[in-house]
């Protein structure tokens, strides 16, 4: 292998993990007995031939189902597994938050368990000294940090592992789902921690499955599949390739997959205009399987009725989209949502406020026409508006249909506000002297 470059802190080529599965306890014995002149198990590779490199500052999020080989690849990456084929070259220090409280002796005490994380790390420990104050203010853990780590809750580990991670001056900060067991405070503070982290330079790998984070934290995302890197590309783009795997029926989510693994940065992997030649394919919407139904012609007008891609603030609009169902379906209900362009839910409304109260039913082959109409109560920015159709059989709610990021548009505002967030609640200031 080449000489890694300056800016890479990791690169990993080809790499692989392999285990042996035996149907038997006493299929090890006999495997080991039969000096590989016979094979009583069989492989399955956790992870197949991923390769990609992290640079210096980058934060790089990991997304995929459950079993799909992220903890494997974070793992390797850690040097806690050794690869079956393939190579991970890393370059300086790694703090990881891989399990929660992974590392961690249950029977020291919270103080002693910061003072042996950091050795563990080859910390001095006039460093860890230093930082100790930091490390427990942090965690906001008060009296138990002398108390043995057995006795402390799933949060109060989190609180303690994440705040010894990120105070050490790691070189690659790799995180595997902890901040899924944190409060919204915690969350928050830990964001914070790593946006200055992002700011100093630190490499950061981040495994979640909350998309939202994913798009805002992150500037590149890897999406694993069945082992397989199946995309390496922008949050936006990767994300809408996972939420297209989620939402696909078997034939398709396999044609899909093919079509990852041979050109991962393809621009039409995750757009259904392929299959759907009437949806207006802006911004690679993302359509999931129908299921009785199918949305198309979606558009947005204006109060004259003309299709419009951008908007005033405080304008009022027509959001049209025409349903036709494939088979009957009963208690229909349609939905819109309006999101920002980080993925933020912002609102919408359903054609019935519950499943019970939602319109009789279609009949196969009918078509309906579903318009919702709103003003632009946001600021200037670029938005999206999903669309979804929903029934109810058995006692049950399902989709019937649903496109992600269907239409996409922009607001404009005529004078310069100074208001905050996406959403303008009409906030008006005035200063007196008094």
């Amino acid at each position: 292998m080449k000489a890694m470059s300056s800016d890479i802190v990791i690169a990993a080529r080809g790499l692989t993990k392999s285990y042996r599965l035996f149907a038997h306890p006493g299929d090890r014995v006999k495997q080991f007995l039969s000096l590989g002149l016979k094979h009583y198990h069989r492989s399955f590779e956790a992870l197949k031939d991923a390769s990609f490199d992290l640079k210096r500052g980058e934060t790089v999020g990991i997304i995929g189902r459950n079993g799909s080989g992220k903890s494997t690849l974070l793992q390797l990456v850690c040097g806690i597994l050794k690869p079956t084929a393939g190579t991970v070259h890393v370059k300086g220090r790694i703090s990881a938050l891989l399990e929660l409280g992974a590392g961690f002796n249950p029977e020291f005490t919270g103080r002693e368990n910061v003072y042996f994380q950091g050795a563990v790390m080859g910390l001095p420990r006039a460093l860890i000294d230093e930082r100790f104050d930091d490390i427990a203010g942090f965690a906001e853990i008060g009296e138990f940090i002398d108390q043995p780590v057995r006795i402390y809750s799933s949060g109060m580990f989190l609180r303690l592992a994440f705040a010894v991670a990120v105070h050490t001056d790691p070189d690659i900060l790799v995180v595997d789902e902890a901040l899924a067991v944190g409060d919204a405070g915690f969350r928050a503070r830990c964001f914070r921690r790593i946006g200055e982290l992002q700011c100093a330079g630190c490499a950061i790998l981040f495994v979640s499955h909350a998309m939202d984070q994913i798009v805002r934290h992150c500037g590149r995302c890897l999406l694993l599949d069945d082992g397989d890197l199946l995309a390496d590309g922008a949050p936006e783009t990767v994300v809408a390739q996972y939420r297209r795997l989620l939402g696909a029926a078997p034939p398709e989510r396999a044609a899909l997959r093919e079509r990852l693994k041979h050109s991962p940065t393809a621009a039409d992997a995750c757009n259904p205009a392929a299959e759907w030649p009437e949806i207006e394919a802006d911004d690679m919407p993302l359509a999931y399987a129908p299921n009785g139904a199918l949305i198309v012609e979606v558009g947005l007008l204006d109060a004259a009725g003309e299709k419009i891609g951008r908007m005033h603030a405080g304008s009022r609009c027509r959001c049209l989209f025409l349903v036709r169902f494939t088979r009957p379906a009963a208690q229909v209900r349609f939905a819109m949502l309006l999101k920002s362009a980080d993925g933020q839910d912002l609102g919408g409304a359903y054609t019935a406020d519950s499943p019970e109260t939602a319109h009789a039913g279609f009949a196969a082959g009918s078509a309906v026409e579903v318009e919702f109409s709103f003003a632009c109560p946001l600021n200037p920015g670029t938005y999206r508006i999903n669309v979804a159709a929903f029934a109810r059989e058995g006692g049950m709610e399902y989709a019937l249909h649903g496109i992600q990021g269907a239409l996409r548009f922009r607001v404009e505002s005529e004078t310069d506000g100074c208001t905050i967030g996406p959403v303008d609640f009409g906030c008006r200031s005035t200063v007196r002297t008094v």
